[in-house]
């Protein structure tokens, strides 16, 4: 049963823990796996640097500040297009999405929250994190399409007990020093208003095998907007 929380600081923030059923979330990890040989090097602003070991998870840290990243990522509407059915991942969350008793809960929240009624489109990205990877400081807008992207969730899964440590999701206030980090919990989702909230992934310590990767779902709800590959669920 879903456990709904909205928090204002350091930016309004909403957390759903058990966000799927478990069979659904089940459902996700094995098709994350499954995905392995579909994933890309996400784009970068830069080029990580060279490193032995986890020396390099420090030396990212620095990085972070810097806006780049460094995971890999399988765009989802792009790779299920004109076959979304065959994706589990895409039908749970879009079920998930229009849930009565979310939108109920969101509707009673401040800000741009009560909004997830109206959006009709979404977009959708599936990250995993390995060794030393990260995602630094960044906002979610589209700058010429700013309403594609309208509030942001970002939901966790993993193999249970987790096999990686780190890959925290840090949420910024005013500053950069205002931080608040969340750890990646398996099923959990967190909400935050796309152009608004500054956030970073920091790095992950993982000497394990591709399938108990730090995996996140990437998911962003807005309006139709050309030139950026989402999709109308509703």
């Amino acid at each position: 049963m879903q456990k709904i929380e909205f928090k204002i600081s350091p930016r309004p923030h909403v957390i759903v823990k058990e966000f799927l059923a478990i069979p659904a979330a089940r459902d996700c990890l094995e098709e994350a796996q499954g995905l392995e040989p579909v994933f890309e090097q996400a784009s970068t602003d830069g080029s990580p640097q060279e490193s032995d070991g986890c020396e390099e998870c420090e030396a990212e840290l620095d990085i972070m500040k810097k806006g780049r990243r460094q995971n890999k990522i399988v765009y989802l509407d792009s790779y299920y297009k004109d076959r979304r059915t065959r994706s589990k991942i895409l039908s749970h969350l879009s079920n998930s999405i229009k849930s009565p008793a979310l939108l109920a809960a969101f509707e009673g929240f401040p800000n741009l929250f009560p909004i997830i009624k109206q959006t009709t489109h979404m977009e959708t990205i599936l990250s995993s994190y390995g060794k030393c990877d990260f995602n630094g400081w960044h906002i979610d807008t589209i700058q010429d399409k700013p309403a594609a992207r309208i509030l942001t969730c970002v939901l966790h899964f993993n193999t249970e007990p987790q096999q990686y440590e780190g890959g925290e999701l840090i949420l910024t206030g005013n500053t950069i020093e205002d931080q608040l980090p969340y750890q990646p919990v398996h099923n959990t989702a967190i909400f935050f208003e796309s152009n608004k909230c500054v956030h970073a992934v920091d790095s992950t310590r993982h000497e394990g095998n591709f399938k108990d990767s730090r995996f996140s779902i990437n998911l962003w709800l807005g309006f139709a907007s050309s030139n950026v590959s989402s999709y109308e669920y509703r």
